[in-house]
């Protein structure tokens, strides 16, 4: 009998999940839920498992879990992380196995981004970037059509790195996007109606889609320096703005990356978001379940 999994992705502002055969045939999808309208760590938790046993129906065989970091997903426990507060310090694998009965595992949500993306190109490069641009900003690497992670589990977790203005997601994020709003139109406003605004041709909207656009270039130029991938994918709910800050992302890696700049590396939005994230979850168990 075919196998079924549970391919769940938790962001920072929501959580959903798909149900896979094992041969990655998408059966069936929960809704989108807010995190915001759960006011407790419990509540989180229960709110999730009771996502995987009814997409499930109670009969699965494993679930994968896509969750942000920084994380030890050896013993499937959540960090520190600044974007998942309820879910500080909780180990999310012991949790779910309690309530769901079959096993989970977890990883970085911007891994699985990757690992998923990277599954649904018609070549395989060999080596491939992911990018998730949302409530924090994510990177994921597949290398030699493997996952890398590092020594310890803990690669790519560079949004976090400290820059003279506090790090790379004080400006490449929700919170970031408010912040350049508020410098530039002496308010916050949320991704969402910037980009509204934007498709009207507001002028000061489409300026703080490119100081986002500045700012992500200068990001992904260190990144594109150290690893010199042939493809990156770019993913997350504030992708979905793409076109508005292609530009300026572009002309800032122009100027800072040489590999940019010589090899034409494609950098494109994203198609398939969260579906990616959930299809790389459901890789997750099942390559943990090859001797």
């Amino acid at each position: 009998m075919s196998k079924k999994i549970i391919g769940m992705d938790i962001g920072g502002t929501t959580f959903s999940s798909a149900l896979f055969d094992e041969n990655l045939n998408l059966l069936a999808s929960s809704d989108k839920r807010m995190i915001s309208e759960i006011g407790s760590t419990m509540g989180l938790i229960d709110a999730l498992s009771n996502q995987i046993n009814e997409l499930s129906n109670n009969q699965v065989d494993g679930v994968g879990v896509s969750c942000p970091g920084p994380l030890d997903s050896k013993n499937g426990a959540i960090l520190e992380t600044p974007n998942l507060k309820l879910l500080q310090n909780v180990n999310l694998k012991r949790e779910l196995e309690k309530k769901c009965s079959s096993d989970v595992y977890i990883e970085n949500d911007a891994n699985l981004f990757t690992w998923g993306e990277w599954r649904q190109q018609k070549t395989s490069p060999e080596v491939f970037a992911g990018v998730t641009l949302g409530t924090g900003l994510g990177f994921g690497l597949m290398i030699n059509n493997k996952l890398f992670t590092g020594a310890h589990g803990l690669a790519t977790e560079y949004a976090i790195s400290p820059l003279d203005h506090g790090n790379w997601e004080t400006y490449i994020s929700i919170s970031g996007i408010q912040r350049i709003s508020k410098e530039i139109l002496g308010r916050k406003i949320d991704p969402k109606s910037l980009c509204h605004m934007a498709e009207e041709s507001d002028a000061d909207a489409l300026e703080v889609w490119n100081s986002f656009g500045t700012h992500l270039g200068s990001a992904l130029s260190h990144f594109i320096n150290m690893v010199d991938p042939g493809m990156i994918s770019i993913g997350g709910g504030v992708s979905k703005a793409f076109k508005f800050f292609d530009l300026s992302m572009r002309q800032s890696l122009e100027i800072n990356s040489p590999s940019y700049k010589c090899n034409q590396i494609h950098i494109f939005e994203s198609n398939h978001k969260e579906l990616s994230s959930q299809i790389g979850a459901a890789l997750l168990f099942l390559s943990k379940q090859r001797p």
